[in-house]
């Protein structure tokens, strides 16, 4: 999720007579290789599990989450009610097609990453390694067929990864302390480094520390056994009370001085290394917006694969062939929805909605439109307000604040934003013990939301493809932040800009201007200041501006109340409460959570892919359902919920902890 850094991590196999645990990177709070789970599942034809007749499970919200947890628990014959309070599928994977040409812009998630590492031989395309691969690369792979869908990747262009080259622009283009007489554009090569000592001295600390713990970390986590457990628990016990901001400044360390304690110590920056790495980091744009955020965020997010190798998707491969190709579908209940182009990361929820499943002959979507077939039913412009249970523990749902429910289910599976969750529905009849005690909606209540804005223009033509000197990508200081032109297609025609990215802080100085022509004008504006003072040449003639901006503010959002979820430190039993509500309590309460909002890494859709399945498999075997294709419930990992980290200082390194207490089941 975290804004152009991209740090490669050491890519190392699972050699393990287990073949449940994943290869590294991965995140770390629970090791299960979710690919091999639905990838038995596509090869054998068979749903991951089978249902007891006649169980009914309420879905509330349609994006990566919503849409996986129906889909699946549909393939294993339960009856699904998909409730979405917009009017699109999609949630934040919202990828928005303009009218002309292919160029689209992604106003949400836009960097896949799919934990593998170039150095390994391993593309993208070929990952085995998480989720995401799966659905985008093996899911509609039907043997035969001539015209087999998957996603068509490229290299996300991220600063100092881009083939149009990258600038910085900082202290009105005067540089780090001044260093420049005129202002300058500081060039940073596809593959290079920024042209200055001072970025290159901070990216060398930066790397310097991911280098010492990934190269430690990652043999143990290939591991099978308690070692892994007790490192992960140190490294909590260290770092879970630290914010980013004191990692920045905590003294590093060397190889030789760790002690194998989970103690790798920090970046160990000056406060005018600090000041750079706050409102430019190494060129990849501002870390200023993480300062508060916790330290354990930066290791789950760019230790574990979420900042290596990230690719964007243009979209599936055939998609002119492909069922509801623009043409209008519609709910169940008849109400027209966006037309599906499969176009950007919006396609894989169109994917798993509008494309047949493996091992069934239709589509999730053909399921909703059957009138013969009660199996699935899918409801736009439904916002669920009150969830109520019954003493005979099927659940209410109330809809539109209406009071007759619009369904009673079984079981409910929420994968809504955690804000909007929070601010939206109210939760009567869970018993406050044993299904839905206090401190579950109290973390809810104190995990925190980013705020995150966008604004798109269209260009005229792929400017560093014609001989321009303006890079195609420019992070600044400014409140522009970051501007990453990028290309749909092989056509230089086929281009769009956005113009500015920010992230927190950043995004809500802009959040005033609410008018989107006036922020539009500004963005660009500054802009051309910026490309005409440094480099004596216009950006804004590159810019197609009969068209209006494209703008979004995710704080404003009604139905998201934010982008995504992070946390500040000494959260984890705040996170812990969410995490592991489908083990603790789902059982009791046939209440089940899903989604970003409920995980704890540093990004959108794999966590969103992740809880949703992990919801699944709980809901399957809480129900009583079997499992199919050689995979049992005792081979599903749970979560250690009697760890708690020592919040308190100092430093634990060099602490030794006890062997992990037994999980819960």
């Amino acid at each position: 999720m975290r804004p152009g850094f991209e740090k490669t991590v050491p890519y190392v196999r699972n050699e393990t007579a287990n073949p449940w645990l994943p290869d590294y990177p991965n995140p770390p709070d629970l090791r299960f290789n979710y690919y091999k789970l639905l990838n038995d599942s596509w090869a054998s034809g068979m749903p991951i599990g089978k249902a007891p007749a006649g169980k009914t499970v309420a879905v509330i919200g349609a994006g990566a989450a919503g849409m996986t947890v129906a889909r699946e628990l549909w393939r294993s014959g339960y009856d699904v009610r998909i409730f979405e309070a917009s009017s699109r599928l999609g949630g934040r994977l919202y990828t928005e097609r303009k009218s002309f040409g292919l160029t689209a812009y992604e106003l949400g998630a836009m960097r896949m990453p799919f934990f593998n590492d170039a150095k390994s031989g391993v593309p993208a395309g070929k990952s085995t390694n998480c989720l995401l691969a799966y659905f985008l690369n093996q899911d509609q792979r039907w043997v035969g067929n001539p015209n087999t869908t998957h996603a068509d990747l490229s290299d996300f262009p991220n600063p100092g990864k881009t083939k149009g080259g990258t600038g910085i622009y900082m202290n009105n283009g005067l540089g780090p302390n001044d260093v420049y007489s005129t202002p300058t554009l500081i060039d940073w090569p596809d593959g290079g480094q920024p042209d200055n000592p001072d970025l290159q001295e901070v990216a060398r600390k930066v790397d310097a520390l991911i280098g010492l713990f990934t190269d430690n970390v990652a043999p143990v986590y290939a591991t099978d056994g308690p070692a892994w457990d007790t490192l992960w628990q140190q490294i909590a016990q260290n770092y879970d009370k630290m914010s980013f901001s004191d990692l920045v400044f905590t003294e590093a360390i060397t190889q030789a001085e760790y002690k194998g304690d989970g103690w790798f110590g920090g970046f160990g920056m000056t406060p005018y290394e600090s000041d750079l790495f706050y409102t430019i980091g190494t060129g990849d744009g501002s870390w200023g917006a993480f300062y508060a955020i916790s330290a354990m965020w930066f290791i789950r997010c760019v230790m574990f694969g979420y900042s290596s190798d990230l690719q964007t998707v243009s979209g599936l491969n055939n998609a002119y062939l492909l069922p509801q190709y623009n043409a209008t579908p519609y709910d169940t209940n008849g109400t027209a929805m966006e037309r599906p182009f499969y176009r950007g990361i919006q396609s894989l929820v169109e994917l798993m909605f509008y494309l047949r499943a493996p091992g069934s002959a239709r589509s999730l979507y053909s399921a909703t439109r059957d009138g013969n077939d009660s199996s699935a039913q899918f409801y736009v412009n439904h916002q669920v307000s009150r969830l109520k249970r019954n003493t005979d523990g099927t659940i209410d749902v109330h809809v539109n604040t209406r009071t007759t429910p619009a369904l009673t289910a079984d079981y409910v599976v929420v994968t809504s934003p955690i804000w909007a969750t929070q601010t939206s529905i109210a939760f009567d009849g869970f018993d406050t013990t044993t299904m839905l005690p206090w401190q579950v909606p109290e973390a809810i209540h104190q995990q925190h939301v980013i705020a995150s804005a966008k604004v798109f223009f269209p260009l005229s033509k792929a400017y560093w493809n014609e001989g321009s000197k303006i890079p195609q990508l420019i992070v600044t200081d400014t409140f522009v932040q970051d501007a990453y032109s990028v290309q749909w297609s092989t056509d230089n025609n086929d281009a769009a800009i956005l113009a500015s990215y920010t992230w927190e802080d950043d995004a809500l100085k802009i959040l005033a201007d609410s008018n989107d022509t006036i922020l539009g004008s500004k963005v660009l504006n500054e802009l051309e200041r910026i490309t005409q003072s440094t480099l004596g040449e216009s950006i804004v003639k590159y810019v197609d501006t009969r068209q209006a901006p494209t703008v979004i503010h995710w704080l404003m959002q009604p139905t998201y109340h934010g982008c995504a979820k992070l946390y500040r430190q000494r959260a984890w039993e705040q996170c812990y409460d969410l995490l592991t509500y489908n083990q603790v309590f789902a059982a009791a309460s046939n209440l089940y959570f899903a989604g970003e909002s409920y995980g704890v890494e540093g990004g959108w859709t794999e966590p969103a892919l992740r809880t949703a399945i992990d919801a699944v498999v709980h809901l399957i075997h809480n129900s009583g359902g079997v499992f199919y294709n050689g995979f049992q419930f005792a081979d599903y990992p749970a979560y250690d919920t009697a760890f708690q980290p020592d919040e308190t200082y100092p430093q634990t390194s060099g602490a030794t902890l006890a062997a992990p207490a037994a999980a819960a089941d």
